[in-house]
């Protein structure tokens, strides 16, 4: 076997391939894989690849399943945010299946069903005005990561945000500026040209001095 054709231990949607079988009657190399469900199934490296075989066959029955519910929740709000994570974690023809499930975030096993994510979510605080957040970025869906949280609050969790210790604190921009009253764009400016982080953060601006 080639080495580039090496999938082991790589991810297709639910599938986890754990190493080669044989060879298919069109010599395709036969993959032993893995479902999130605990299934294990024999697909070809053709198939991996090309998301054709994304599970044993658990989500399109689960999608039946889904469609036959009678919970009678399926047009609330929470029941889109569920659907959303499900998509971006485990179908690999989504946008954001790069950014989610091709870098490691995964969904618990409990929460490939929406009943146990909503009494979780109703449980644990949840308001329309909130929105899902994942504690540590680096890990996936599960009741022991996932707050529900303000946009605003989501937003300083992003992994894109620079963090600044100062003082033996940790906060983002945008938290900084709302502790020194100093913008963000000119934290943001003076850390470009060279000041330090203390300079930065106790140097008041020109509005500030104004407001004096």
């Amino acid at each position: 076997m080639s080495r580039g054709l090496n999938l082991t231990g790589q991810r297709f949607g639910r599938l986890v391939a754990i190493g080669p079988c044989g060879r298919s009657k069109d010599r395709h190399i036969m993959w032993l894989c893995r479902c999130d469900c605990g299934n294990e199934i024999v697909v070809t490296s053709k198939n991996l690849k090309q998301c054709t075989t994304k599970s044993c066959g658990c989500f399109n029955i689960e999608r039946v399943r889904e469609s036959r519910q009678t919970h009678g929740k399926s047009h609330i709000r929470l029941y889109r945010i569920w659907s959303a994570i499900k998509q971006r974690c485990l179908n690999p023809n989504r946008e954001a299946y790069p950014n989610y499930a091709a870098r490691g975030i995964t969904v618990c096993n409990e929460w490939l069903h929406f009943e146990p994510f909503y009494e979780w979510s109703t449980a644990n605080g949840y308001r329309d005005d909130l929105t899902i957040d994942r504690i540590n970025n680096d890990k996936g869906y599960c009741p022991e990561n996932c707050r529900w949280v303000s946009m605003k609050a989501q937003a300083n969790n992003r992994r894109s945000n620079r963090r600044i210790t100062y003082n033996s604190e940790t906060h983002t921009l945008a938290e900084w500026s709302e502790i020194t009253g100093i913008s963000k764009t000119t934290i943001r400016d003076r850390l470009k040209s060279g000041w330090t982080v203390e300079r930065a953060l106790t140097t008041a601006n020109k509005q500030q001095m104004e407001r004096k």
